[in-house]
């Protein structure tokens, strides 16, 4: 059987159940590569489980797919996944190969920057469009697809979450001041995003340390030293309602 197993935001995430199946486990696997795991996780999970967890990588959940599922047929193999296990299409993808190979499967799931961000922000789940990343830059490549969905969402009066792009060959994610320079940057002078429009900066979310703070883009830069190494996401509002609008003041009052 395949377990796949949300591990949240921080170790206090993890439900009962999901730590009972962790130390069943024949073969236990964890995945890091979508997301980053709070400092201390992993010795957490190495504690709970008396092993350490076999870490998986992008081959081998999408290269080498068949063969990672294959091992369920006769074992049960958990893997672990940061946030909830079914926001990244990666782990929808495993449970369809676990399908075509008739092997059963469970899913536990844990809360995930997606529900919290939104949550937290005080504005209406129902008026979030799609969701864009902003990917790190390089000397030849340098896309802007994610700003045109945002202006199309800002259009239609939609609310914007926007996901930090991760270094995975340094295991760091971007920094505050490097989202700054590539959203001015990626402004095309239309209608739409300018540097003055307003963002709602979300720092370790489901954490003691989080942060919450309200500023303009062109003002992001400042926070880099209050928000050195944590883990971001930014949310770029859209037509707001008197609630929503009250609750920006809320958040801006105490950031």
């Amino acid at each position: 059987m395949l377990f796949l197993i949300g591990l949240g935001l921080g170790t206090k995430d993890l439900s009962l159940r999901a730590i009972d199946e962790i130390k069943r486990a024949d073969d236990l696997f964890l995945e890091t590569y979508t997301a980053f795991l709070p400092e201390g996780y992993a010795e957490f999970i190495e504690r709970e489980a008396g092993r350490k967890p076999v870490p998986l990588s992008r081959k081998d959940l999408e290269d080498d797919l068949k063969k990672t599922v294959a091992a369920a047929k006769e074992r049960e193999v958990v893997i672990l996944v940061p946030g909830d296990p079914l926001i990244a299409t990666t782990h929808s993808i495993v449970l369809n190969e676990a399908k075509s190979q008739h092997i059963k499967t469970e899913v536990i799931h844990a809360p995930s920057v997606f529900s919290i961000a939104i949550g937290e922000s005080g504005l209406d789940v129902y008026k979030f469009g799609p969701t864009a990343t902003i990917p790190f830059w390089s000397e030849r490549y340098k896309p802007t697809a994610f700003m045109d969905s945002i202006n199309k969402n800002l259009r239609e009066g939609q609310h914007t979450l926007v996901l930090l792009d991760i270094d995975h060959k340094n295991s760091v994610p971007m920094k505050i001041g490097e989202a700054m320079e590539i959203l001015i940057n990626a402004i095309s002078g239309k209608e739409g995003v300018t540097a003055d429009t307003k963002v709602i900066v979300m720092a370790n979310l489901g954490r003691p340390d989080r942060a919450i703070i309200v500023t303009e883009i062109k003002e992001m830069g400042k926070l880099s030293k209050e928000l050195e190494g944590k883990v971001l996401s930014l949310i770029v509002p859209g037509k707001l309602s008197f609630a929503e609008e009250e609750s920006l003041r809320r958040i801006a009052s105490i950031s």
